[in-house]
This record gives C-alpha cells, structure tokens and sequence, in this order.
C-alpha cells in the first residue's frame, strides 16, 4: 500500500527532502559521536539508515520518468555500457600507472558485509534522486537536475572536510580526486533517473562501485588521471546517453522535441564545465592560483588570480614572480631576486615584494611549479571570506600562497 496519492507528491517531496537532510545530519554528526563499536557505526547503522529511506521511497506515490516504457530497457542497457567504459577507461589509465592491492576484505564475510553496505547506500540514493527528478521536472528539468546533482554530490561528501578546503595543494588534490569526479558521476546519474528512472542511474553507479569495492586489485592513478577520468566519462556518457534517446525515431517524443534546445546547451555548458575543472586542477599547461596572502603587495594581493604557466627553470631570470613548494608551504608565489649555480644544479634565491629580507631557504628547480604569466584582480575575494569565515575559525590554515 502506498503512502497517500499523487496528490500528496508535494508532501512527500518536502518528506523525502527532510529524510536525506536528517540521514546526512545523523551519518556525519550524530554515529561519529555516539560510543558504540565502529563496525557497528559503519556497516550495521549506516546501511540501515539508507536501507530505511530506500522503503520510505518505495511507499510514495510512484513517479514516471520522461522516456517511454520501451525505451526504458534500452536506456538502462546503455547506461551499463557507460558504466562498463568508465571501468575500462580506468583499467588502461592503471596500465601506465601500475596497480595495486584494494583495501577491502576478500573474506566471504568481507564481501557480504560490502556488498549489503554498498547495495543500501546505492538504492537509498538512486531510489531517492529518481523520485525527486520526477516529481518535480514537469517544467524546469534541467533546474531540477542540476539541483539534484548538487544535492547528491553534497551527500556523498564531508561538510569538515570541505569547509577545510584552502589554497594548497592537498585541497587541489581532493577536489581533483574527490569532488569534481563525484558532481560529474551524480550529474549522470541524475539525467538517467530524468530519462529511464532509478534502474537506468543505478546501472551506471552500481558497475563503477561495484568495480571499486569488489575488484581485488585497481588502478593506483594519480590525482590528475583521477580527475581526468572522473569528469571526462560521464561527460561522454550524458553526451551518448541524449544523442540516443533524442535521436530514437521509433517513438514520439514531444517533450524530448521541446527540451532538446535546451538539454543540448546544458550538455555544452557541462563539457565547458569539464574543460573549466581540467584547468584549475592542472591538467593544461597553465592554471589559476588563489593569492591568499599579502606577501606580494602591490604586485598581487589577497583576492588575487595568478596565472601560472608550465615553464623550463632554465628560462626562468630574475625579477620573475614564480610558484614553488616549499617545506612550509606547498605552494608559494614570491619573486625571483637571484639566480645561482651550485655544481651544475640551478637554485632561484626568493622574495615577497612586501617583505624585507629574502625567504630563507633557496629554491631548487625542481620545486618549481610554473612562471606567472597574467593576473586577474580581485575575481577570489568571495573564497578568501568564506575560508577566513569558516575555516580559520575552527583551526589553523593548512598554508598560504
């Protein structure tokens, strides 16, 4: 028996909304609190909790996606092939950068205990992000995908850890490794649920987590590899995915027609968005820096963009403001007052424009991460506020630039 009638959708809209807030609240403040087992923390209440809401989905009023019901097989078939790629695509990244031993447990116990873990999460998110899709995509379906993405991105995410997020390169590697591949997975999954419901964006997540938590030996990529395959798949994917289902001359799709405009700017705005993200994380020759201190006034200051390109430290003169590693800092932008040869190594002696004596160890070549070669004003003001507003408050920054 279901849980009320369409006309109650509304309700058990706000309801479901409600339930994945107070799940998120619970998993990520209230079990890390509690002093029980961790086992049990981890692998008996957490699937329980998504196993919980995956039944609440399942008694609300049924909601039907936009593809017709012959199209739906054909779409979850497709979504699986998709999912079967990105595997491979990992595998022959893993060729070039080696492999190595999952950290799971291959014990019969291990596995099942992963599998029911895995399994819950899986269904109490596909099941929730295809109803909500549904319900409310009547008239605004790219808004209420992209709002879903977001949403399930943020699910599957650490508040702590993303309010810890600064200008250094361990944050540039969680958002490479991390963030960026997880909003590119959930954005398709969120237009397969769109199109052939929870079964379709299932199929996808389940072949890649199942390849993940289950295959005894992965791929040891790097964060940029992880970063280029994270985004760029599921990107291949949506455009396959729309290019199938648009293109179906078997049935009338008049909804499709009209939305069609409109899904193919999306699709242009999210393979930007892929090429924006390649950028900042510095899969290109050049990549933006946050200036977030005052080390370089009047020459750079805290707001600051600083572009930075690949360069050959045998190029680099003094007077070049370049960015390098340092033991304290992982990544600095100070100026190059000196330049010297100690038996056949190049070293860059550094100084900020705003302070008074050089920095106090020299810079080797090979910390050396690129020249700047352009600056933007003021465009990382807001990121500056938000890191001294949120993140300064609750411990020391993680480093300056």
């Amino acid at each position: 028996m279901e849980i009320g009638t369409r006309a109650d959708s509304t309700r058990g809209g706000l309801l479901l909304l409600g339930l994945l807030v107070l799940v998120y609240l619970i998993l990520n403040l209230g079990l890390p609190r509690l002093p029980i087992d961790g086992f049990v923390k981890s692998y008996v209440l957490r699937p329980a909790m998504w196993a919980a809401l995956a039944y609440v989905v399942l008694r609300l009023p049924r909601q039907q996606p936009v593809a017709r019901r012959r199209q739906r097989s054909s779409l979850i078939q497709l979504a699986l092939l998709v999912g079967v790629f990105h595997v491979a695509v990992l595998v022959i990244c893993g060729l070039f950068s080696g492999f190595g031993r999952s950290p799971y447990s291959f014990t019969p116990t291990g596995i099942l205990t992963n599998i029911v873990y895995v399994g819950a999460m899986l269904a109490g998110i596909e099941l929730s992000r295809a109803w909500l899709i549904n319900r409310f995509s009547k008239r605004h379906a790219v808004l209420i995908i992209v709002g879903a993405t977001l949403l399930f991105t943020f699910i599957n995410l650490s508040a702590t850890r993303l309010l810890g997020l600064g200008a250094n390169i361990e944050s540039v590697r969680y958002l490479g490794n991390t963030v960026f591949p997880l909003i590119a997975a959930s954005l398709l999954a969120s237009y397969l649920a769109y199109l052939a419901g929870w079964r379709a964006a299932l199929a996808y997540r389940g072949v890649v987590e199942a390849f993940w938590w289950f295959c005894p030996v992965l791929p040891d990529l790097s964060w940029a590899f992880t970063a280029l395959v994270g985004t760029a798949v599921p990107i291949i994917g949506m455009v396959l995915v729309n290019s199938f289902y648009t293109s179906d001359p078997s049935a009338a799709l008049p909804r499709a027609r009209r939305q069609e405009g409109a899904l193919g700017g999306w699709l242009a705005t999210g393979i930007v968005a892929v090429l924006i993200i390649w950028f900042g994380v510095g899969l290109f020759p050049v990549q933006p820096v946050l200036v977030g201190s005052g080390s370089m006034r009047p020459a750079l200051d805290v707001g600051d963009v600083a572009i930075i390109a690949r360069i050959s430290p045998s190029r680099i003169q003094p007077g070049d403001v370049i960015q390098f590693r340092s033991v304290e800092h992982p990544a600095v932008l100070h100026r190059v007052i000196e330049v010297e040869e100690v038996d056949g190594r190049r070293y860059f002696v550094t100084k900020g424009d705003a302070n008074e004596n050089p920095d106090s160890e020299p810079v080797l070549a090979d910390n050396v991460v690129g020249r700047q070669i352009y600056t933007i004003r003021d465009v990382g003001w807001i990121s500056v506020a938000f890191k001294e507003l949120f993140v300064n408050r609750t411990g020391p920054p993680a480093g300056e630039i």
